[in-house]
């Protein structure tokens, strides 16, 4: 399925349609199974019934392929079209509806008995009045008691990883990461970090791909102020370790994540 809606103008736009062909390798020690059977055993322990799953910000596939192996029927949708022409690709035709869209503006595709919004995506949303939109068209697209789960990250991780300068190589390719160290990075602070990908051509030349990721830290009682007007009734907060591993002690302070988990009104 495809279906186009009225993208609203987003940094994050820019940054994965530029990304979409590297993604995969800047991702590829993230331990997508082990992190999609913890939030699928949380979602387990709240009631979660059915096995039709809506995956906000799809990007490749990666935050949905480990649930279609689990026997879900599946749908994604993302912002960038090239992320989600990476995702098609690794599947056959048919199997998992793909289209594309901003979360601000979902169609209704439902119901589904679980919506994920992972990888941070929500930090993207620059302006916290866009949480309610997002929130609500994910609301919208839940069957009755049907479930969101969706992570954020924290302030530990904007003072430390994001803001640190790091340099990876994945087959060949170096991804330079320049964030801010040092940044005090108060709660609802506007973040930015630069990425820049350098691979080598035939012809023996290197080729540099440069993107910024712009991201706001949203505090913990904003995202719960925003679960309640959206109709989402909040069940839980946990923190992400590395590895995926949620923690019952949730702390934006020490945490990479944080991860919330709300269901549907009757």
């Amino acid at each position: 399925m495809e279906i186009s809606t009225a993208t609203l103008h987003d940094p994050a736009l820019d940054a994965y349609e530029a990304l979409a062909p590297f993604y995969d390798l800047f991702t590829a020690g993230y331990d997508y199974e082990n992190w999609l059977a913890e939030l699928e055993a949380l979602a387990l322990d709240h009631g979660l019934a059915g096995k039709r799953l809506l995956d906000v910000g799809c990007g490749t596939g990666k935050s949905f392929l480990p649930m279609l192996a689990r026997g879900y029927d599946v749908a994604g949708c993302d912002l960038s079209p090239a992320m989600v022409e990476r995702a098609a690709e690794k599947l056959p035709p048919g199997l998992v509806e793909l289209f594309v869209a901003d979360m601000r503006d979902l169609p209704l595709v439902g119901p589904f008995d679980l919506v994920t919004c992972l990888d941070d995506a929500l930090n993207y949303l620059l302006d916290p009045d866009d949480l309610v939109p997002a929130l609500r068209g994910m609301a919208a697209n839940l069957a009755p008691g049907g479930l969101v789960v969706f992570d954020v990250n924290t302030l530990a991780t904007y003072r430390g990883v994001f803001g640190a300068h790091a340099v990876q190589e994945s087959n060949g390719v170096v991804f330079c990461w320049h964030g801010r160290p040092g940044d005090p990075c108060p709660p609802g602070a506007t973040i930015t970090a630069q990425l820049d990908t350098f691979r080598q051509e035939d012809d023996g030349t290197w080729s540099r791909v440069t993107v910024r990721h712009r991201q706001r830290h949203h505090p913990r009682a904003e995202l719960e102020r925003a679960l309640h007007r959206s109709g989402l009734e909040l069940l839980a907060v946990r923190g992400q370790v590395p590895g995926g591993h949620l923690l019952p002690d949730a702390d934006d302070d020490r945490h990479q994540k944080l991860v919330f988990l709300a269901r549907a009104g009757a």
